[in-house]
């Protein structure tokens, strides 16, 4: 065994059996702010990663990682259509990223109900689309059937947009398209979303895209745009980087023109909000490990301000200051890791019951969800403990100047 790991473990046991209390005390004191710290630390992460987690996977399930539509409109517009029969889409499915790519097809309109008329905005898909993001959001009702022709004229709606104009499952939605002329369609409500992104879904309605085509008049391949799915955790940029290179170099004359566009760039002020939350937790994990790292800096002062004689007489020994810190360091550290596993343990504990259980709720019209979410990242809490440990040890190599500095012959006399 390590001399000096054997000194540190018994060097205070004879304390310990004695309850010294000025020693357990600051040790004591010293293991708390490094719980404290760890427990804000982790619980910081897990609540940043679950904000980004919920509002990336709506807005992805809403619109996709990536679209592709007509240059210059916006993704929701039914003004230029494209063709959704592109000679490079094998191209882009051998992306490893890309999980699939289907058509969406936009129309805006009015819906009027109980004297009350708001603009919507109606989104066309079909079998291809994802429903697992909705199986997810669905709060009344079932998802429609895309598959089904018979179901060409059922709709789902958000939550906000129901409350509102008052519709439930199963009412006749009247939808007023103005064009040269006004018409009107009726569709059939067969279920009610509630996704909390007031900015997307408020006046967002689904519907089958042979519905939203034959409203505007186009044919069958014809789309306002192509939503791609990536696998998790892919780089969106990067992917759409390799896509706009096999569009330049694979496109042809017969292809429409394209822009590729990430759902980052699609809603600026989400992921945006999302950055400055990186920054806040980045402020809060420097002042934890600054504050856990002094705070053991003062404790590992106390420790050897307490065995000052000792100290002395390894010197007197021929002992080497660095071995001498040794000793002490394996007790800081001990404290430190006793500490972290403390903190992590409750900041797992008290994540799990709020992702569960939703104790602490939020407004969804300011943060987007009704709770604080939660979202633990394995490889992220691992390497901010590794980092976090090693700032804290690196801090307590400070003492050693100290021990470098006394000369044993006053430290023996000291009692």
């Amino acid at each position: 065994m390590n001399i000096n790991l054997f000194i540190a473990k018994t060097l205070w046991r004879k304390d310990e059996s004695r309850n010294n209390a000025y020693s357990g005390s600051s040790t004591l004191i010293a293991q708390l702010s490094v719980v404290i710290s760890f427990f804000i630390i982790i619980l910081s992460i897990a609540i940043t990663d679950g904000f980004k987690h919920e509002i990336k996977s709506k807005a992805s399930g809403f619109c996709g990682d990536i679209l592709l539509k007509s240059p210059g409109v916006e993704y929701n517009s039914n003004l230029y259509p494209i063709s959704g029969d592109l000679s490079f889409s094998n191209d882009i499915l051998a992306i490893p990223e890309v999980r699939s790519m289907t058509g969406y097809a936009y129309r805006s309109g009015m819906i009027r109900f109980n004297d009350q008329i708001q603009g919507v905005i109606i989104k066309g898909v079909d079998a291809d689309y994802n429903r697992d993001f909705f199986k997810k959001i669905i709060s009344e009702g079932d998802i429609i059937d895309f598959s089904d022709s018979t179901e060409s004229n059922s709709i789902m709606l958000s939550s906000r947009l129901a409350d509102m104009m008052g519709f439930r499952v199963g009412d006749t939605v009247p939808v007023y398209f103005i064009d040269k002329s006004v018409r009107v369609s009726e569709f059939k409500v067969k279920g009610i979303f509630d996704a909390q992104l007031e900015q997307i879904d408020k006046t967002l309605i689904i519907a089958h895209i042979n519905e939203v085509q034959r409203l505007n008049g186009w044919s069958s391949d014809q789309v306002s745009g192509l939503e791609l799915q990536l696998e998790a955790g892919s780089d969106r940029k990067l992917v759409a980087e390799r896509i706009e290179k096999i569009i330049f170099e694979n496109g042809s004359n017969k292809d429409s023109q394209l822009e590729v566009l990430t759902v980052d760039e699609l809603f600026p002020h989400l992921f945006d909000w999302l950055r400055l939350l990186d920054f806040n937790v980045l402020i809060v994990l420097v002042l934890m490990m600054i504050v856990a790292g002094f705070n053991m800096l003062s404790g590992l002062l106390i420790l050897l301000f307490e065995k000052i004689s000792v100290i002395g007489l390894f010197k007197a020994l021929g002992m080497r200051n660095m071995d001498i810190h040794g000793i002490f360091l394996f007790k800081g550290l001990n404290i430190v890791f006793k500490g972290m596993v403390l903190g992590n343990l409750l900041a797992f504990a008290v994540g799990l019951m709020q992702k569960y259980f939703h104790i602490v709720k939020l407004d969804p019209v300011n943060y987007f969800v009704k709770y604080v979410p939660i979202h633990f990242n394995a490889v992220t809490i691992i390497l901010v403990d590794i980092v976090s440990l090693v700032v804290i040890m690196l801090l307590m190599i400070l003492p050693s100047l100290f021990v470098a500095k006394v000369s044993p012959d006053r430290l023996i006399r000291v009692k």
